[in-house]
């Protein structure tokens, strides 16, 4: 009835929303699928514009060959949530560059297990080759790691430079590899989302992946960026809603992390607006945070709840706080505990 009633405060808040009816409460844990391979066919890449030009703050750091990973989810056509920098153990030349395989398993586990990410491909720079396309030894590698890993597709970013050296215009070739058939990869067209990928914006308030310094990518503007070899930077198409997998998966750990806090089940109510989640303080006494369901899935009021006489109160918490800072809200929690102690 608390909750219900707490349900109904919110859904006048929120202008009007249609009534609801709460789920069963919920255990954190969340059975994940595989990553979804994918098909043989692509001919476009979709990447956020973060990815891009992450990219291409990595390009200009160097005046040699450089590199990294891509990371997405790929159904129809591979979509870059991710572009990564290579590893430590990276080896950089004036015309060959070879990944640190050993941090790519590194990475590749996590972002399958906690966001259900998968590895398809990678960029690397020819800097100022004048070479567009990928190398026979691009091609025999890209080919190799796919076959053993059993892709039956797989992309590539081909980045050149020109222009000033310090400040250079960065180009993108994006390149498909049809591992079904026999044949040379494929030139791509690109779709460029406007704005920071969640997965790059849920690590950087996460504290993840510090070594990737994942807020470079504002450094570089734009307008230094081109696709293959258009006069222009691209045109930034809207970014679509948050997919589901990424929401799902961020309320998955924000669930865990409050769940350890409590040492209790947290419970899970779906609502109009978004979720409520339910954790137990003390005794009667739980905590109830309003999530909206809409990216960055913000949290839109913390209450405090009894259920002996049925009363709710709204206490204060920073401003800003979201689904993907389980630290923060944890941080919440654990402050309206120590003041039920005392």
């Amino acid at each position: 009835m608390v909750i219900k009633r707490l349900v109904r405060f919110f859904g006048r808040r929120r202008a009007k929303e249609p009534p609801f009816t709460p789920n069963p409460a919920a255990p954190p844990a969340v059975t994940m699928a595989a990553p979804a391979r994918p098909r043989p066919v692509a001919r476009s890449l979709t990447i956020w514009e973060s990815e891009l030009r992450a990219i291409a703050v990595e390009t200009s750091t160097w005046t040699i060959e450089t590199g990294g990973d891509l990371f997405g989810r790929w159904q129809t056509s591979p979509v870059v949530v991710l572009a990564t920098k290579a590893g430590p153990k990276a080896r950089r030349s004036t015309a060959h560059f070879q990944l640190d395989v050993d941090y790519l398993r590194q990475l590749s586990e996590p972002l399958a297990i906690q966001w259900e990410l998968r590895y398809f491909g990678d960029w690397h720079s020819h800097h100022r080759l004048g070479l567009l396309e990928p190398s026979s030894g691009d091609f025999r590698r890209i080919r190799q790691l796919g076959n053993r890993n059993h892709f039956p597709g797989m992309a590539e970013i081909i980045v050149t430079t020109e222009g000033a050296q310090h400040e250079p215009i960065v180009r993108m070739h994006p390149w498909f590899y049809d591992l079904s058939v026999e044949g040379d990869p494929t030139a791509m067209t690109v779709k460029v989302l406007a704005g920071c990928s969640p997965i790059r914006q849920a690590l950087i308030t996460r504290g993840d992946l510090p070594e990737q310094t994942l807020r470079a990518w504002e450094t570089v503007p734009l307008e230094r960026v081109r696709i293959g070899g258009e006069d222009r930077p691209p045109v930034l198409k809207k970014a679509p809603e948050v997919d589901s997998t990424t929401r799902d998966r961020t309320l998955a750990h924000l669930a865990e992390a409050l769940t350890q806090a409590s040492g209790e089940p947290i419970e899970q109510h779906t609502t109009a607006f978004g979720h409520i989640f339910v954790a137990k303080l003390l005794g009667h006494h739980h905590l109830a945070f309003a999530i909206e369901g809409k990216w960055p899935m913000t949290v839109l009021e913390v209450h405090q709840l009894n259920r002996d006489d049925g009363t709710t109160g709204v206490i204060s918490t920073p401003d800003g706080l979201t689904a993907t800072d389980a630290a923060g809200v944890v941080a919440a929690f654990r402050a309206a505990k120590a003041g039920e102690r005392t």
